[in-house]
């Protein structure tokens, strides 16, 4: 599948250090798998800082009985693609808490690969706000936006 990184809306996301990149794609991929994402069979494919691209195929079980993708597993596919893409920023040390997120369903998604790229486009201290394009079949169908609280392990009682 194409590069799409089209969502990035103008903007260039600087590579991480190979080493960086490797911990954030392994410890999504491998450390997450008895959790929700990995229930899901979501996979990172790729990391920049500030950018993140994950993939699901889409499948019966993740669909409504319509056929297309249930909006709670492409909801819950931008949820974990934003998440990397902080890590980029914030390291895998953080609590990534997301405080809210909307999404607007452009196009139904049906059976197959589906990709979600997400962009933070503001990050502070203490949050962050970013965007998830999820396309599907080629096309966008669907937006997010989400903002998360970024909390220190060690302060969380």
């Amino acid at each position: 599948m194409a590069d799409l990184r089209s969502g990035g809306h103008g903007r260039t996301y600087p590579e991480l250090q190979p080493e960086a990149r490797d911990r954030i794609i392994e410890r999504f991929n491998v450390h997450v798998r008895p959790y929700f994402p990995g229930f899901m069979g979501f996979r990172l494919v790729d990391v920049a800082q500030g950018y993140s691209r994950m993939e699901v195929e889409n499948r019966q079980e993740l669909s409504n009985p319509s056929g297309v993708m249930h909006g709670g597993a492409s909801f819950g596919l931008a949820d974990s693609a934003v998440a990397t893409a902080l890590m980029s920023i914030y390291g895998v040390g953080k609590l990534l808490l997301t405080i809210e997120m909307k999404i607007n369903y452009l196009e139904p998604i049906p059976q197959g690969t589906v990709v979600a790229e997400a962009h933070v486009l503001r990050s502070s201290r203490r949050s962050a706000y970013a965007e998830v394009d999820i396309w599907a079949a080629g096309k966008l169908a669907a937006r997010a936006n989400t903002t998360y609280m970024i909390r220190d392990p060690a302060l969380q009682q």
